[in-house]
């Protein structure tokens, strides 16, 4: 049995606590891992996202005059749509011809996306206020080469935001955060380019990872939610930032 040290989360409101969130940034720090009771692991429950497309949900603003706040908001949006693909993934998985080793991957990757979800939903408190509805148009939940190229797609698109918005965030402990996300969401990026051209040098295509503005990750993240993103008062580059992609 492992002798690293372990926090059980059976609800994503024990972190709102202070004493909580310092507890679980140490034991970030200390290598330790997280236990999710079945209770955190709440999504949604067409598990092969396909059914009746749902009623057009109302806009969904990030004012960026809040600085830090709405950075963590930016961030909340794009876990929740990571958090909920693998829940999808796994509640599907019998009938998705993952192996069974893929299958528990996926089950870690869950496992990471809804505690990095409930981390960004507690650091915002009340702020919080808000559930993207995802939709996966084009994606097949019930064939393998579909799941994983859309996962590439998220773990790709994660790892650029995080480079991209980093530049905005004046918080120490949040910039700290966004870090600490960003190596794990690199990981996955490697682990799922190796599953879909094993032996390869796939997992590392260049020696820098790509950095994309914020208005180019809230474009691309628009085709997977139904609400509309809007990014306001968003600095000059946001939109015309000297980011190596767009």
């Amino acid at each position: 049995m492992s002798d690293r040290p372990t926090m059980v989360l059976g609800d994503g409101a024990v972190l709102t606590s202070p004493r909580t969130r310092r507890e679980m940034l140490k034991l970030m720090a200390m290598g330790g891992v997280a236990v999710l009771l079945p209770s955190m692991l709440t999504g949604c429950s067409d598990d092969n996202g396909v059914g009746p497309a749902p009623e057009q949900p109302g806009p969904l603003t990030i004012d960026f005059a809040r600085g830090d706040i709405a950075i963590l908001q930016f961030a909340y949006a794009l876990e929740q749509l990571e958090a909920d693909f693998y829940i999808r993934v796994v509640n599907a998985a019998a009938g998705s011809g993952l192996s069974q080793s893929e299958q528990a991957l996926m089950v870690d990757l869950r496992n990471h996306e809804v505690l990095h979800r409930e981390l960004f939903k507690a650091a915002l408190g009340p702020s919080n206020d808000f559930t993207i509805t995802a939709v996966y148009p084009g994606v097949n939940f019930s064939n393998r080469t579909s799941i994983l190229e859309a996962a590439r797609t998220f773990e790709d698109l994660g790892v650029a935001a995080y480079n991209g918005a980093a530049q905005y965030i004046s918080n120490a402990d949040t910039l700290t955060l966004a870090g600490k996300i960003v190596s794990v969401e690199a990981r996955h990026a490697s682990a799922i380019r190796d599953l879909l051209q094993p032996n390869s040098t796939a997992f590392a295509p260049d020696a820098f990872d790509d950095v994309f503005r914020p208005a180019l990750v809230g474009a691309a993240a628009q085709t997977f939610v139904s609400e509309e993103l809007t990014l306001a008062n968003a600095p000059a580059s946001f939109v015309q930032g000297p980011n190596n992609n767009g």
